[in-house]
């Protein structure tokens, strides 16, 4: 075995052991990073090492998250700011990296989920849900990208969901087709940037246990949709987000262009 094989072994031996943090020294951005999934995947992020930057729309909410972080030893960079704002996101990319250093990971979990018959859909409902779906994960990509493709190396994970893999069981077509927009990108992406050493997957929700959902969705609607998983329940937010650190850590090193479906068995 050579040299750099031995090396590569070893730190992934070290990662799994519980040598070095998983993510340690890597610097990663995260929108939607106030959201129940979004602040969970800080949270875990920071708990393996790495050094988080954090952007949703909302100060209120960003800076109390990145105060938490903070007190529990991480290095954090944040902002709030309208992710899917090319400009603004290059902008707080370019801030992260001068602060943390250079962008390793992003993680697009920004989203908006609004429950519209198709019929009764506006042109305002249409575009709102493809910017903040969408849009989002292609400004964070456009920012991020070319740093990685330079350094040689880096992982991208975009946030799904079921509904862009077989369409919204709530009457959400919008939400299905901006979300199966982003299966599009990820993999098409992928393509582009492997010569680069650049990884680029999507987590690919079901159903999960946040404000959103017990918001958006009755008793009645929330338990039919559990009884489509295996385990006749709805996912939780750390079960996404832990999906989201493997494809940014050294365990996933051969996986891109991949959708990892965190479902509960939903569409076996």
């Amino acid at each position: 075995m050579s040299s750099d094989a031995v090396a590569r072994e070893s730190a992934v031996l070290d990662a799994v052991a519980g040598g070095a943090p998983l993510l340690a020294g890597r610097t990663v951005v995260v929108t939607g990073a106030t959201g129940g999934i979004g602040a969970t995947l800080a949270r875990l992020l920071a708990a393996a090492g790495a050094r988080v930057a954090l952007t949703d729309l909302r100060e209120e909410a960003v800076a109390p998250l990145a105060a938490e972080l903070r007190e529990d030893g991480a290095e954090v960079c944040a902002r709030a700011l309208d992710a899917s704002d090319f400009a603004a996101f290059a902008a707080f990319a370019a801030e992260a990296a001068a602060e943390l250093g250079p962008v390793d990971g992003l993680v697009n979990c920004a989203g908006l989920f609004e429950v519209r018959d198709f019929t009764a859909l506006g042109e305002q409902d249409w575009a709102r849900a493809l910017s903040a779906n969408l849009g989002t994960a292609v400004a964070g990509c456009a920012a991020v990208l070319p740093g990685m493709l330079a350094r040689g190396g880096g992982s991208i994970v975009n946030v799904a969901s079921t509904a862009g893999e077989y369409g919204s069981i709530s009457p959400a077509a919008h939400y299905a087709a901006a979300k199966g927009g982003v299966i599009g990108l990820t993999k098409s992406l992928a393509r582009e940037a492997a010569p680069g050493n650049v990884r680029v997957n999507a987590v690919s929700p079901g159903p999960t246990e946040t404000a959103a959902t017990h918001a958006d969705t009755s008793p009645e609607q929330k338990a039919a949709v559990a009884a489509r998983t295996l385990f006749n329940r709805l996912g939780r937010p750390e079960e996404i987000a832990a999906g989201c650190v493997f494809l940014l850590s050294p365990l996933s090193t051969f996986i891109t262009g991949h959708v990892l479906r965190v479902n509960g068995g939903s569409l076996l």
